[in-house]
């Protein structure tokens, strides 16, 4: 029995094996298990989220290696050189730099304008004369910096701008070898504490902000409430308006679509709470991206996970998902062979059995005309011997016996009548 199921069930599994193996080289390749981001410098915002994005992703099987730079514009040159494959880039350095996408921006990231207290500074224009920290070549702070303060009429030949790194800017700033400094970055870097609770320095609140907002499209203005920074110290001591970029996630275009799921769904748990100036749930987002939305992006933006996301862990939702490909020619093989497997699998016992009864109709159509008593005795010979083989050597499923049994009690019968025409011609012949 077993080897009639086999019969049946064999070949249907090598075709089914062999409709896989055609349809898995049309299965896209496994998305990679490692990346790289640029980030800012260590210790600033953007390196303190891509540690935060780093620990998530190892939770994944996922290795995120984080690359340090000095700011976004040196951010964006690695990722066209293509040394990186993602990027935390500042609003306002975009340029036009083509090949590269946006994931969506991340959180708000503020114009901190921070002054030696004894200065009286109300606006950017008050800055013409003194001595500025505008941010180092290749960060983000500098193309912004550079230009608020022209449209300001502060430049370089009546005020001294000075390409600082952040760290340096906040030293000198302290020290009281600088007047001002422009950074932009999180209020989570730890620069921003510091400096807020200097009291020998003030922060610059924006009077202008609508006018600096419909200007230039990747600013927007929010306000650090009195109190918001430190409420037992009352810091800062009165409400400031300030204007924002916004952090963005940029990718190459090349990025593999699984790897841009995965990034969304870690970006979605670290900015969804929101954070001093961010509403819950207000990041990621597509407002206030320089670079085109990543196609992928937006739809898991607007739509969330996939059924199978919801379901399984991201590696075998992507698993699944890539094979799903191959349902459509394993449903078109299957179908047809699991459907006739029964039907051939009966075919196959029964013939079996039935295969017999032609021989059974063959020896009753000679029995007539048979007339030698050894003719006769040689057929019974064979009936029986044909009983012995049916017996010891045909084997079928007890669902079947009933024309198993039917077929010996023909067989007997034949053998009946072979004896019966036996004794008529040995009654002849005497």
């Amino acid at each position: 029995m077993k080897c009639d199921a086999c019969k049946v069930s064999i070949p249907i599994i090598i075709i089914i094996l062999l409709t896989v193996i055609i349809a898995y080289q049309f299965v896209e390749p496994a998305p990679p298990k490692e990346a790289s981001i640029a980030t800012g410098r260590v210790g600033g915002g953007y390196h303190t989220f891509g540690l935060e994005y780093q620990k998530r992703l190892a939770d994944e099987g996922f290795q995120l290696d984080i690359q340090p730079t000095a700011g976004s514009i040196e951010v964006l040159k690695r990722l066209k050189s293509g040394e990186v494959s993602l990027g935390l880039v500042q609003g306002g350095t975009a340029n036009s730099v083509s090949g590269l996408q946006s994931l969506g921006s991340l959180f708000y990231e503020p114009l901190w304008v921070f002054h030696r207290k004894n200065l009286s500074l109300e606006y950017l224009f008050d800055l013409r004369g003194k001595r500025v920290a505008i941010g180092e070549e290749g960060s983000g702070t500098r193309p912004v910096a550079f230009q608020l303060l022209q449209n300001n009429q502060v430049t370089q030949d009546n005020t001294t701008l000075l390409g600082l790194s952040s760290k340096e800017a906040a030293q000198q700033l302290i020290a009281g070898e600088i007047d001002a400094a422009f950074f932009v970055m999180s209020p989570s870097a730890s620069l921003i504490p510091k400096l807020l609770h200097n009291p020998e320095i003030d922060l610059m609140s924006f009077k202008r902000d609508l006018a600096y907002s419909s200007r230039y499209p990747f600013l927007t203005s929010v306000k650090l409430g009195e109190g918001m920074i430190d409420l037992e110290n009352n810091i800062p001591s009165e409400d400031k308006i300030l204007l924002a970029t916004t952090a963005s996630l940029v990718a190459r275009e090349d990025l593999d679509p699984n790897l841009v799921y995965l990034f969304l769904m870690k970006m979605i748990e670290v900015h969804k709470t929101g954070g001093i100036f961010e509403k819950q749930g207000q990041f990621p987002s597509e407002r206030f991206v320089e670079f085109p939305m990543n196609q992928d992006a937006s739809y898991y933006l607007e739509n969330g996970p996939s059924w199978l996301q919801r379901i399984f862990p991201f590696w075998l939702a992507t698993t699944l998902d890539r094979l799903k490909i191959m349902l459509i020619p394993l449903l078109a093989v299957m179908f047809p062979l699991l459907k006739g497997a029964f039907p051939l699998y009966q075919f196959g016992i029964r013939f079996k059995i039935f295969r017999w009864y032609s021989k059974l109709y063959e020896i009753e159509q000679k029995l007539k005309a048979v007339s030698e008593l050894s003719v006769i005795e040689k057929e019974i010979e064979q009936m029986k011997a044909l009983q012995h083989e049916i017996i010891e050597r045909v084997s079928v499923p007890s669902s079947y016996m009933g024309e198993f049994y039917a077929l010996r009690m023909h067989i007997q019968l034949v053998v009946d009548r072979l004896e019966e025409r036996k004794l008529a011609i040995a009654q002849t012949t005497e």
